[in-house]
């Protein structure tokens, strides 16, 4: 399929768009999928939208953050109910000397953890996986991930702008 063709089927069907940036949004932030769904898909979408003005800022922006916060509660979730099987598994086992001390930093830092991760694109799935393994209660992490989640939408914005505008 083309470009071109992608282009005219997103300008036909708008709703279609939105879509897309909720799932890209999602997937780079679900523990399973966010290890090979890079942020940069999601930036392109986002810009490509932005400049065929498909969707104004403040939605794409809205979109990204409602699908990578849902994705972040699902990566905790998932961490909640088959993180410690997965931690006493024999191959995590043999790996528990950097595990230890990763989990010495999120039990130390906890939520602000969700910060730091929310911008660092190689550990963003991770993160609330991890968190889901610690004793950190889903309300602080709900908490924390929000506020994480907007301040990466308000980035993904002033990027959006600032590159988009070398591609109009």
């Amino acid at each position: 399929m083309s470009f071109e063709r992608i282009q005219i089927f997103l300008e036909s069907n708008p709703e279609y768009g939105w879509m897309l940036v909720f799932l890209f949004g999602f997937m780079e932030s679900m523990v399973i999928t966010g290890s090979f769904m890079p942020s940069a898909i999601l930036f392109s979408l986002c810009i490509y939208l932005y400049n065929i003005e498909l969707l104004t800022l403040p939605w794409i922006c809205g979109i990204a953050l409602l699908g990578s916060h849902v994705g972040d509660v699902g990566g905790f979730l998932v961490g909640k109910s088959v993180g410690p099987t997965l931690l006493n598994s024999k191959f995590i086992q043999k790996r528990q000397k950097p595990l230890h001390r990763a989990q010495k930093f999120l039990d130390r830092f906890g939520p602000y953890t969700v910060l730091v991760g929310r911008f660092i694109p190689a550990i963003r799935p991770l993160v609330p996986f991890m968190l889901g393994v610690t004793d950190l209660k889903l309300k602080r992490f709900y908490v924390a991930d929000l506020i994480a989640c907007s301040l990466w939408a308000i980035a993904l914005a002033l990027l959006v702008v600032s590159v988009g505008s070398i591609f109009k």
